[in-house]
């Protein structure tokens, strides 16, 4: 089994001087608004954009990281290297025994950043080929649209479904016939097919619950659809709420991706209930431990306690769960913990902030504080 990103460093960016988190199979970036979540991912969409635009070559890893692209925009140099950093911007992940280390450099108003390679290994060239397949999913995904359209990239290339979700139609209606790994599949009992299995969790998420594809071929677009049974009515994406279109692309970027694969994915909580948001926990910790890596950036309880009960269940090891707590980098430090977690689900630390809103408001409420 290829060996999942274990460890990502970053120095001089951004809000951070200097940062080194452990990633595992499963890894949940949580924490205040603004404290570095999407910050401490930035730096692998940065990778993956640039292994994705074919800037480095074959034994190379000097050449430039572009800012803006499909995978990620952030404007110029002047807005993510750490103002009054002496030395230089450097990233680091690495997997295993491989290790991808660069140093980055630009001025101000650049649009790209000047990399070159300090790492004494090996160029990674597994690595690499991962990161060009690397999946993101942002916060920001496509609403209820009546038609979505078809991706440049061609259908025996990496299953993108895009950063807004856009693509996923693409890509089910491209899959919907072929035959999902038993390990993925929810109820093989069901049909072991694409759409069988994408029926079959969006089920878990909404009772009832199908989805369709159809071609618009004049128009070279493709209509979703969804019920809300077996013998309901096909409904137009508008006509049945923003939790099952948000929910529809990451099914199908974690039921088409390939095992090693990486996907990042935001707030995959949008506009689902507190039980589908639990049952996304779970879901998400079932293809994690069936090869995919996941870096979720969530702000859900019941994402993480839907984990934590897979672990409990014995879905996904205590050990392939990594829980990253985001406070606000300080002088004091980058103000990131790591609870760690036991093969009950058990948490052994609660920092002050940590998904603890809940018993606070309560507490309030109930005249004990």
């Amino acid at each position: 089994m290829t060996p999942p990103i274990d460890l990502l460093e970053l120095e001089g960016y951004k809000c951070f001087e200097q940062l080194r988190v452990p990633l595992a199979p499963l890894t949940l970036f949580t924490g205040f608004n603004g404290a570095g979540k999407s910050t401490a991912l930035q730096p692998l969409l940065l990778l993956a954009q640039a292994a994705r635009l074919r800037i480095w070559g074959g034994v190379s890893l000097n050449g430039e990281l572009p800012l803006n692209g499909d995978i990620v925009r952030l404007g110029s140099a002047g807005d993510v290297i750490r103002a009054g950093h002496t030395g230089p911007t450097r990233f680091a992940i690495g997997a295993g025994d491989e290790m991808l280390a660069l140093e980055v450099f630009a001025r101000a108003g650049d649009r790209v950043l000047q990399a070159r390679s300090f790492a004494d290994a090996a160029v990674p060239g597994s690595l690499v080929y991962r990161l060009d397949r690397l999946v993101h999913l942002s916060a920001v995904r496509s609403g209820p649209s009546d038609a979505f359209p078809l991706p440049d990239r061609s259908a025996g290339q990496v299953a993108d479904v895009g950063v807004d979700g856009r693509f996923a139609s693409h890509w089910y209606h491209e899959l919907a016939d072929t035959d999902v790994p038993p390990e993925r599949c929810f109820d093989v009992e069901r049909g072991t097919t694409f759409r069988r299995q994408v029926d079959a969790w969006l089920d878990r998420l909404a009772p009832g619950a199908n989805a369709n594809v159809q071609a618009v071929t004049v128009a070279s677009m493709l209509a979703l659809q969804f019920r809300l049974s077996e013998t309901g009515e096909w409904r137009r994406p508008a006509n049945v709420g923003y939790g099952l279109t948000y929910a529809f692309p990451i099914l199908v970027a974690l039921l088409a991706a390939q095992p090693g694969d990486i996907l990042v994915i935001d707030s995959p909580e949008a506009h689902l209930h507190p039980q589908a948001q639990s049952r996304m926990g779970r879901m998400l910790a079932t293809f994690a431990a069936a090869g995919v890596q996941l870096l979720v950036e969530t702000h859900s309880d019941h994402v993480l306690n839907g984990a934590r009960l897979a672990v409990k269940d014995g879905v996904i090891r205590a050990e392939d769960l990594s829980l990253l707590f985001f406070a606000g980098a300080s002088a004091r430090g980058h103000g990131v913990t790591s609870p760690r977690i036991d093969s009950e689900g058990r948490i052994d630390e609660w920092p002050d902030g940590f998904f603890d809103q809940g018993d606070k408001d309560v507490s309030r409420l109930a005249g004990w504080d």
